[in-house]
């Protein structure tokens, strides 16, 4: 574990302000949709796992009454720091921590949310476990998340090519094991949204990690293959340009801790 977190912390420490800059991370309706599925009142202390810049930290802050962002990699949290100070947030804080042993009590926080890291996690149960442990009873526990196809011979296809780009990327789940790690850390599901409007362009996702030339090469060969023969479902398109898209088809899971 020691050794991935390495890596986590390696490929976002080179990716940190291109990440923080990228459209499918900074657009403001898709963070509106997030934070809108929290249902705050005011009155909340909410934890922000794997917070990256801290947009979600940023915008839950603007409702609840605190806000912690905790993430593995402190070139993300520079950038979180730096712009809720410039904008004079007050009620939200950053910390270094790993996600599969969170440095909080039981029950510290009634809201706990984590978006677009699951991905990157060895083990994503571990993780779940953890944000409900730090969930106080009826507590919410929020997720966004890519997900993958039913299909393991699909969703391995697609992992293929996320792993060329990205070697912190471990495996997209499924919907359906999404809904079973709720289930199997003691959360009560309340509600699930899809969406399949985030669609990443291709150049632009392989220079934000920096992509060596010949892995870059072979990601867009399988990508060219998954648009021909339909491999993945993840649909990858060609625009009016010639530009390559794929669709990042993602999920809200909004639930409840039951005891």
């Amino acid at each position: 574990m020691i050794q991935h977190n390495d890596v986590v912390r390696e490929s976002f420490t080179t990716q940190a302000q291109a990440f923080a800059a990228n459209p499918c991370v900074t657009d403001e309706e898709r963070i509106r949709r997030l934070v809108a599925a929290a249902r705050l009142t005011g009155s909340e202390r909410v934890l922000d796992i794997a917070t990256g810049p801290g947009y979600i930290a940023e915008a839950l802050a603007a409702t609840a009454r605190e806000v912690v962002g905790v993430d593995l990699t402190e070139a993300m949290l520079a950038i979180g720091r730096e712009r809720t100070k410039e904008r004079g947030v007050s009620n939200v804080s950053f910390r270094a921590a790993d996600a599969e042993n969170l440095p909080f009590e039981n029950g510290a926080f009634d809201v706990v949310v984590c978006r677009l890291a699951l991905h990157h996690l060895l083990k994503p149960l571990d993780v779940l476990r953890e944000m409900a442990r730090v969930s106080r009873a009826g507590g919410t526990v929020l997720v966004e998340d890519n997900y993958a196809s039913e299909h393991p011979e699909r969703a391995a296809f697609q992992d293929r090519w996320e792993i060329l780009r990205d070697p912190s990327h471990v495996r997209t789940l499924a919907l359906s094991e999404l809904l079973q790690l709720f289930r199997d850390v003691g959360l009560e599901t309340d509600s699930v949204t899809t969406a399949d409007d985030l669609t990443p362009e291709v150049e632009r996702w392989l220079a934000t990690t920096e992509t060596p030339p010949e892995r870059a090469t072979e990601i867009r060969r399988l990508l060219e293959e998954d648009r021909l023969q339909d491999l993945s479902g993840t649909r990858p398109f060609h625009d009016a340009t010639g530009r390559l898209y794929f669709h990042a088809r993602t999920a809200i899971l909004a639930g409840h801790k039951v005891s």
